[in-house]
Formats: C-alpha cells, sequence, structure tokens
C-alpha cells in the first residue's frame, strides 16, 4: 500500500487530496473540448468525469484550501493544480491559454460558469427553431429520437425546470412529456401516420412508450432501438 493510501486510512478528510499514480496533469477527461458554445453539454461531462475521479469538491466548493499546515496545504496546492489542468486541458487551446491565471480550480470554474452558463436567449430560440423544423427524413427512428433528445436536452441546461417535488412540478413534467411527445410525432415520416393517428387517440397520450421502452421497463423489454418494430405492431 502507498505513503498515500496510508495517510489516508488514518484521516479520511485526507481522501479528497489523493492523487494515484496513474493521474497525471496532462489528461484528457471528456471527449468533446469546450469551444465557448457548448458550455452547458461540456460542464455536465465534466462534473462526470470529476466526480468519477472524487475531484468533484475541488469545484463546487466543499473543499477548501487548509490552514497554514504545511503537509495539508502542499497536498491540497497539488490536487487542485491537478484538477484546474483536468479543466485547461479539456478546452481548446485558444480558450485555455486565456483562462491559465486562475490560481484555483474553483475560481476557474466558476468564472467560466458566469461567463458562458447564463440562460442564453439567442441559443434557446435557435434550439426551439431547430426543433420545430426537425424531421426524421433519412433517420431511423432510434437515431431520430436520439438527437431530438438531444435538443430537449440542451433547452433542460440552458434553462432548467425548478426543482420541486410537489404535485404542480408534476403536472408541469407531465405537460412537458406530452409537448414532447407531440414534437416526436410531429416529425415522423408520412410512412408512421396511421401509427400517429392510432396514438393520439390514446388517453392520455403514451410518453411512456417513448421513456420506459428507452429504458426497457415495458413492451416485453423493448428498447429504443425497437421502437421501429414497435411502429409496425400497431399497423392496422
Amino acid at each position: 500500500m502507498s505513503h498515500i493510501a496510508e495517510s489516508d486510512t488514518i484521516n479520511p478528510d485526507l481522501k479528497q487530496y489523493s492523487i494515484t499514480n496513474t493521474e497525471n496533469p496532462g489528461a484528457i477527461l471528456v471527449t468533446t473540448l469546450f469551444n465557448g458554445n457548448n458550455y452547458f453539454t461540456w460542464s455536465k461531462s465534466m462534473t462526470i468525469a470529476l466526480c468519477a475521479k472524487d475531484k468533484l469538491s475541488f469545484v463546487d466548493g466543499t473543499c477548501t484550501q487548509p490552514a497554514e499546515d504545511t503537509t495539508l496545504l502542499t497536498r491540497w496546492r497539488r490536487a487542485n493544480s491537478m484538477v484546474k489542468s483536468w479543466i485547461l486541458n479539456s478546452m481548446t487551446k485558444e480558450l485555455s491559454d486565456a483562462f491559465l491565471s486562475f490560481p484555483t480550480a474553483r475560481a476557474l470554474w466558476e468564472e467560466l460558469k458566469e461567463r458562458f452558463g447564463e440562460v442564453n436567449g439567442p441559443m434557446l430560440y435557435q434550439i426551439e427553431r431547430e426543433i420545430s423544423s426537425f424531421k426524421q427524413g433519412n433517420l431511423t427512428i432510434s437515431a431520430y429520437y436520439t438527437k431530438l433528445k438531444k435538443y430537449w436536452d440542451d433547452l433542460a441546461s440552458l434553462d432548467p425546470a425548478p426543482t420541486c417535488t410537489c404535485d404542480a412540478a408534476k403536472a408541469i413534467m407531465s405537460k412537458e412529456n406530452t409537448h414532447r411527445l407531440v414534437q416526436f410525432l410531429m416529425g415522423l415520416n408520412e410512412e408512421y401516420e396511421h401509427v400517429v393517428n392510432q396514438l393520439m387517440l390514446m388517453d392520455p397520450l403514451p410518453m411512456s412508450m417513448i421513456i420506459q421502452g428507452k429504458h426497457g421497463h415495458s413492451y416485453s423489454n423493448t428498447r429504443i432501438t425497437h421502437i421501429p418494430q414497435l411502429f409496425s405492431s400497431l399497423k392496422p
């Protein structure tokens, strides 16, 4: 067992400062670099990656700089520099060069959030416009749904719904699901018109066919990739 691991066993509070031998400051944790226009999807990916590395606390404010204790401060600075390097490496070079001077990973993260994470009216408009004109075309049902869901996820990131578990929130979510189902059906090719007509006669509208089918919870473990067959089964 390494010295660091032994220290962490003695003092669990030191675990968040630990860096394994396989981790290095040159690592790139996400597949798509931040380019200034994809903050919301990028920040989600980075959050997942930092959580997997057990270093999310360095950007969410829960791991603060320790007092002037030589051992703790040295280890904190090392881990902080590692996280800051990971964030900078996940950005395009043009952007990362402009953010090198931030002293902590937390300060860097908050600056990016403040500068790029605000609700952007033009971006909302653009996504809504793309959704309204988006059609299945040559895409399979699975590919069409996946791309449409990406638009929905982008909208939710730009303008997230209030966090609430009350009945009103559930009603709003149900209404939003119905709206999404209608958007999905409106973009299908004409060959599915008979299926759309059947679905629109159902009460309530079966958004669960899309959601549950995607996760394999219903329709005999039908998944999103099998929805074309499911649609075919609804033929008169």
